[in-house]
């Protein structure tokens, strides 16, 4: 009687590992076309905090009595409140009250620009990713 040679793979047993090896490459195919538009979304997402900081500036840029000339690194203007001042701290824009306070208005941020001309508060910004976000902000000028 012959003795069946037992060290190699049979036909079926190769037909296997190539039919999970075809599986297992469409399903990396599969990932990959649905972690684009999922990435899309969460970079999408940085952008909001962009929107949330334009809306408080706007919404403080509202009822301005004086507007000082803005300096390198911060501009000032006064309200109801007092003196408020945007300021550029380490890598952040901050907002102080009558020079007190801390309130991070944005975050990881590798430069920014604060330019005024006529009514309008503009403010330019580069995070530290790269991206660069520039926003005109109209100032409420009002007098008692």
């Amino acid at each position: 009687m012959k003795k069946l040679n037992e060290k190699g793979f049979s036909l079926f047993e190769s037909m296997i590992h190539l039919l999970l090896f075809t599986i297992l490459i469409q399903l990396t195919i599969v990932f990959y076309f649905w972690k684009a538009p999922v990435q899309v979304v969460y970079q999408e997402e940085l952008l909001s905090d962009w929107e949330v900081f334009s809306l408080e500036v706007q919404e403080m840029l509202e009822e301005v009595s004086i507007v000082e000339a803005p300096t390198a690194t911060s501009v000032s203007f006064y309200n109801e409140r007092g003196k408020i001042t945007l300021q550029t701290y380490k890598q952040m824009i901050r907002k102080l009250v009558n020079g007190d306070g801390h309130v991070p208005l944005l975050v990881d941020l590798a430069s920014c620009q604060f330019s005024i001309d006529n009514n309008q508060l503009t403010i330019a910004v580069k995070k530290t990713d790269g991206t660069t976000k520039e926003g005109t902000f109209a100032i409420g000028l009002y007098t008692k």
